[in-house]
């Protein structure tokens, strides 16, 4: 047990909030921690900033990470999707606990599922993956930018600004407003953020002690397979603007990865799947080396030639 004092930062969000205090929950349990809490403001809880074009990457990230290098808080926790797809130096994901439900689920005011929608509803959300997705399977509906927390969100629908809003079904769950979800989406229809329903926990990388005691918040699976997701993302040089969904699972030493990518202004789809055996958990590497290899046989399809080159 540890009478160490630790600060935890966090955006001033509910979500963050509660999935902060998990954490900060976990380590007064295990470790007897004294934890206290700093609310830090992002660039991304300005809801006037675009989350597609934003000035930098990682809106909800760098103040956080600033924070941390400047010793002003020892640990921070993010949804694990929000973070670059590089690492940052000094800075170590020293825990990435037991992942929620990584679906996206859809809210609608009238309890319609998607496909019961009439024409011309408009459908809440700023991802890119999911806008594109969406109008694959309903070109009629209207889908419309949508900023906010959840409660916001959940109020623009029930107001009647927006017919729906698909949302992450994690932060749904942990905030408790799972019964306001209409239906989950499907793997085959809208496939998940890289690591989506996770958290990362990040400290200080000089930090041995601290490292130590957050690895027992590390679910072994869950590090494994979002590690293979989010190679994709570095693979593709991804940014805030690329709609890609991935998703990892692990059945009896067999890892298998499947990823999609959209086009950003057309109707236009490469899915891709890859599998890999034997693998133990244990084996992060070789989880990362297969989502680069399968962000290199998206990149070999049209579109994903274009999107390299216009990285190039």
């Amino acid at each position: 047990m540890s009478d160490r004092p630790l600060i935890i930062g966090t955006r001033g969000s509910l979500l963050a909030t509660t999935q902060t205090r998990i954490i900060s929950s976990s380590l007064e349990t295990l470790a007897g921690y004294k934890i206290s809490e700093r609310i830090i403001r992002t660039e991304g809880d300005d809801v006037t900033t675009s989350l597609t074009k934003p000035a930098r990457p990682g809106v909800f990230v760098t103040a956080l990470r600033t924070a941390l290098l400047r010793g002003e808080v020892d640990v921070i926790v993010h949804s694990f999707k929000d973070l670059p797809s590089l690492s940052e130096r000094h800075i170590e994901i020293a825990a990435v606990p037991k992942r929620e439900d990584y679906r996206d689920a859809l809210i609608s005011r009238n309890g319609l599922s998607l496909m019961d929608l009439p024409a011309g509803a408009r459908v809440g959300t700023s991802s890119p993956r999911r806008s594109a997705r969406i109008l694959h399977v309903r070109p009629d509906l209207l889908v419309l930018p949508m900023r906010g927390n959840v409660d916001s969100r959940l109020r623009k629908v029930e107001e009647g600004e927006y017919d729906a809003a698909v949302m992450a079904a994690a932060g749904l769950n942990r905030v408790g407003h799972a019964d306001k979800i209409t239906e989950f989406f499907t793997s085959d229809l809208l496939l998940p953020a890289p690591a989506q329903g996770a958290l990362a926990v990040e400290c200080r990388s000089d930090d041995a002690e601290l490292i130590s005691t957050l690895a027992l918040l590390n679910d072994p699976l869950t590090r494994f397979v979002t590690t293979a997701e989010r190679a994709i993302l570095v693979g593709i040089g991804a940014t805030c603007a690329t709609a890609i969904g991935a998703l990892g699972e692990f059945n009896d030493g067999t890892l298998t990865l499947i990823a999609e990518l959209s086009a950003p202004d057309a109707d236009e789809h490469e899915r891709a799947t890859m599998v890999r055996s034997p693998l133990g958990i244990e084996d992060l590497a070789a989880a990362h080396q297969l989502g680069l290899a399968l962000a290199s046989e998206i990149l070999k399809t049209p579109l994903g030639s274009r999107l390299g080159s216009t990285r190039d």
